[in-house]
């Protein structure tokens, strides 16, 4: 209300009688946890499908299961050459991400078999062929790209851990020259990806008209090189990308935006928009 223009301000005794009904613990609810276990649980559904991720992290730890399996996210990016934001046990404040642009000889590309299918749905069979999937890795191309990805879970939700990143980042990102945002939303579970018609109906409920195009659900197989390269391991908090004009992960973060990494990532995206074309 102090930030606008138009006179926002003579409606500031009736928010503060609406907001003095508010009780206590229901304003505590609105701020952000800064730990995994003080944030809100997962609905019954998805519990199945922690128990499955449950059980191969420790056949994992074992031995008798691959090491992609365990959900550490000790594993070295880059081989160790890029210092990357720390991470302790249950935070949810951004972390793994670098403070300079990951050079293009050492970033992951964007997956060039993921094939994801749009928010958008409908019954008309005339339409049905734009409902089909396709390859996100074409319309990464020739355009720096804000890959926001989410699984639905509490903090890592289009009006949660998203719209914090966007509210942070958003605006100044848009205004950058050639520049494009999507969402994307990945989940592990057997469960989720099997309902992933369900899935686009309740998105395409909360997105806007403008997002249908740019909000995508991906239902394939889950594949390790897809979690490692995407940063896919912790599915409780969001995962931001910052991909360049060739499909190239330039910059991400896992985790609810910092001051320390918005700062980091509006300083890098200004010059990656501005970085010299280099198909090489």
């Amino acid at each position: 209300m102090e930030e606008d223009m138009q006179g926002g301000a003579r409606h500031a005794p009736t928010v503060s009688r609406l907001w003095s009904n508010v009780p206590v613990h229901v304003r505590e609810s609105f701020k952000a946890p800064a730990r995994l276990e003080d944030s809100p649980k997962p609905s019954a559904p998805l519990l199945v499908d922690s128990v499955i991720s449950g059980v191969k992290q420790l056949v994992a730890r074992s031995g008798l299961g691959p090491s992609h399996w365990s959900s550490d996210v000790g594993r070295p990016y880059y081989g160790g050459r890029i210092q990357l934001a720390p991470y302790k046990k249950g935070q949810t404040a951004a972390f793994n991400y670098p403070s300079i642009l990951v050079p293009r000889e050492v970033a992951h590309r964007f997956p060039l078999d993921m094939y994801v299918d749009p928010v958008f749905q409908t019954s008309d069979a005339a339409q049905r062929i734009r409902m089909r999937g396709f390859t996100l890795f074409p319309r990464l191309q020739n355009k720096t790209t804000l890959l926001l990805i989410f699984s639905g879970q509490p903090l890592s939700g289009l009006w949660t851990g998203l719209q914090r990143w966007l509210d942070a980042v958003g605006s100044d990102f848009k205004a950058l020259p050639n520049t494009q945002v999507f969402k994307l939303h990945c989940e592990e579970g057997w469960f989720n990806r099997r309902t992933h018609q369900l899935t686009k109906f309740q998105l395409r409920r909360q997105v806007d008209e403008s997002e249908i195009w740019s909000t995508f659900v991906y239902r394939g197989a889950w594949k390790w090189e897809y979690e490692h390269a995407l940063h896919l391991y912790n599915k409780d908090l969001p995962v931001v990308l910052l991909l360049d004009a060739v499909g190239y992960i330039r910059w991400h973060a896992v985790g609810l935006p910092t001051d320390d990494a918005t700062e980091i990532f509006q300083s890098l995206a200004k010059r990656l928009a501005h970085e010299k074309r280099n198909f090489t």
